[in-house]
């Protein structure tokens, strides 16, 4: 319901070049940057539930405790019965995401500054184009800035849920 007005507009850094990544991060621990790659067998050769599951699978022990609640939002490959199934067998407790309620997911505010990042410490990247050389480096490039991004923002990000859930509380989300 909001108008188009120039504050609330993101630039596209990139455009044309597209790449799933994955990242998961708490209080003072994070997992490496992953890189998901589509299906060629899927109907649009995009990303499926078994190639999320075979991330999670690889990413998610390295920054799990056994107390740890995991949180994810409501993409279809996040919904998706095998994944859910998934989490259930193995035992992590997700948080239970309400509808419409995007300010709750912390990565979110993660993958914005990620992007400022590569495109502040590789600028050529805009004028790259689209080949699989490019691509190649935009994953290079990626990988670059997540390192880079400093442990207190993540730590901050961390210390803001409880304030982010009790505005959802308080709104009846």
């Amino acid at each position: 319901g909001e108008s188009l007005e120039p504050w609330a507009i993101q630039a596209k850094h990139m455009p044309g070049k597209t790449q799933m990544f994955w990242a998961c991060f708490g209080f003072g621990r994070r997992t490496n940057l992953a890189v998901i790659r589509g299906d060629l067998d899927s109907l649009r050769g995009g990303v499926i539930a078994r190639r999320y599951i075979e991330v999670l699978e690889e990413h998610l022990p390295t920054i799990l405790e056994h107390d740890s609640i995991f949180m994810q939002d409501g993409a279809g490959i996040h919904r998706a019965h095998i994944v859910k199934d998934w989490f259930l067998e193995q035992g992590i407790e997700l948080i239970d995401w309400p509808p419409y309620s995007p300010d709750l997911n912390l990565i979110e505010n993660l993958w914005k500054r990620l992007k400022d990042e590569i495109v502040r410490l590789h600028p050529e990247l805009i004028t790259m184009g689209n080949s699989d050389t490019a691509m190649a480096h935009l994953v290079q490039c990626a990988h670059e800035a997540w390192e880079s991004l400093e442990e207190v923002l993540l730590n901050k990000l961390a210390e803001n849920m409880q304030k982010r859930v009790d505005a959802v509380l308080e709104a009846k989300g």
